[in-house]
């Protein structure tokens, strides 16, 4: 039989609370365990299987951990929306702008459309453009992990697009697309 009190001390060493909370919740969880442990073998399991058994109750540690932090700490640091919509979406974009800047100082010239051969309407990223994908999805991944539904995961990945098509706007209404 494993010494309860030792193993959940050295798994839930991380514990952010005062010494004696601390000690309380490991002491409890503790009993639990080995109460759990004996009602299957009393049940006929081997100690081994008895054992593996208790501990499959505990799936993640540091998930343990921290949900007992913020129960103990009375609440959570950031509201699902932080966590869910604007962390994730904010890193979406930075790195869909961080990724532009790299792409015009080492990608592949732009695909540039001219209306009159004088100053460029538009210019293509094609590059930039195959790139943005793959923030939209560690932004979606970021929404997901943190819980979001499916409408908080689609709005973090596109989060860069009404950024970027109000800029464009706003250009386009202070008249510098506005041909001469």
């Amino acid at each position: 039989m494993p010494d309860w009190q030792r193993l959940v001390r050295r798994r839930l060493s991380g514990l952010t609370l005062n010494a004696a909370e601390r000690d309380e919740v490991q002491a409890e969880l503790a009993t639990h365990l080995e109460e759990s442990c004996e009602v299957f073998r009393a049940e006929g399991l081997p100690e081994y299987e008895a054992v593996q058994r208790t501990l499959s109750q505990v799936a993640d540690w540091k998930d343990l951990q921290r949900k007992i932090d913020s129960a103990r700490i009375g609440k959570d640091t950031m509201t699902n929306r932080v966590t869910q919509l604007w962390l994730p979406g904010l890193l979406t974009f930075a790195l869909s702008m961080g990724l532009l800047e790299l792409v015009q100082k080492f990608g592949p010239r732009p695909i540039i459309l001219n209306l009159d051969q004088g100053t460029p309407v538009l210019m293509f990223y094609s590059s930039w453009l195959l790139i943005l994908p793959l923030a939209g999805a560690l932004g979606a991944y970021l929404s997901k992990r943190a819980g979001g539904s499916v409408r908080m995961v689609l709005a973090s990945s596109i989060f860069p697009r009404p950024a970027i098509r109000g800029c464009v706007l706003d250009c386009h209404s202070r008249g510098f697309s506005d041909r001469p």
